[in-house]
């Protein structure tokens, strides 16, 4: 059980992230979608540091409500370090030259994000016996793990679109931030809910018409 735990928990990301490298026509080097997914884990650390500084300045955490946890603290915040990490590591690559190439690093550094979210939720954060873990990693492979990948995948998409048009737009780089932003603030709004499936599948039908 143990192991199909862990497997349940790793494997979603790991074939996510393959379908996207290994469909692509010009493949990316393996050294730079590693260096990004990897990126994509270190992005817990400017978010630890946003959520400690004001505790040290304030003596205790911040008390937010709902909509703001949901929109700012998780999805404002995460969202950004994605971007970043595609908008001033992955577009220097001299392999990133294809509109494509947007989409194969913005998935990728989604996940590897997603990889180390999915570890402390089901292994860290989770206070339920392993039946309740192996519930929890089994739910969140069909509906968080993939929501992190399809907005990478939107991210990219248009972060791909302003490097490869003739005329450059920064309303297309606002794009590339907001629309996951909204998505995945509303996801995190809508947890526990029916809605959240709704939520998944305008991610994937964006991923597909994107695609």
């Amino acid at each position: 059980d143990k192991i199909f735990l862990l497997l349940i928990a790793i494997l979603p990301t790991l074939s996510i992230l393959l379908f996207f490298v290994y469909s692509d026509k010009f493949k990316e080097p393996k050294k730079t979608v590693l260096s990004t997914f990897v990126l994509g884990i270190f992005i817990i650390a400017p978010l630890e540091v946003f959520h400690f500084v004001p505790i040290m300045i304030l003596g205790e955490p911040i008390e937010y409500n709902a909509f703001f946890l949901a929109f700012f603290k998780a999805a404002f915040l995460e969202e950004l370090f994605k971007f970043c990490v595609l908008f001033f590591f992955c577009t220097k690559f001299t392999d990133f030259n294809e509109p494509m190439d947007g989409i194969v690093y913005g998935v990728t550094a989604s996940l590897g994000f997603a990889f180390y979210e999915n570890l402390n939720y089901i292994y860290i954060y989770s206070e339920g016996d392993l039946i309740d873990n192996l519930r929890l990693a089994w739910i969140r492979a069909f509906t968080a793990v993939p929501s992190h990948a399809f907005d990478g995948v939107i991210m990219g998409f248009f972060i791909g679109r302003h490097y490869f048009r003739k005329y450059k737009s920064n309303f297309i780089l606002v794009l590339a931030l907001l629309i996951p932003v909204i998505l995945h603030g509303s996801y995190n709004f809508l947890a526990g809910t029916n809605f959240l499936y709704l939520i998944v599948a305008i991610e994937l039908g964006l991923v597909i018409y994107f695609y």
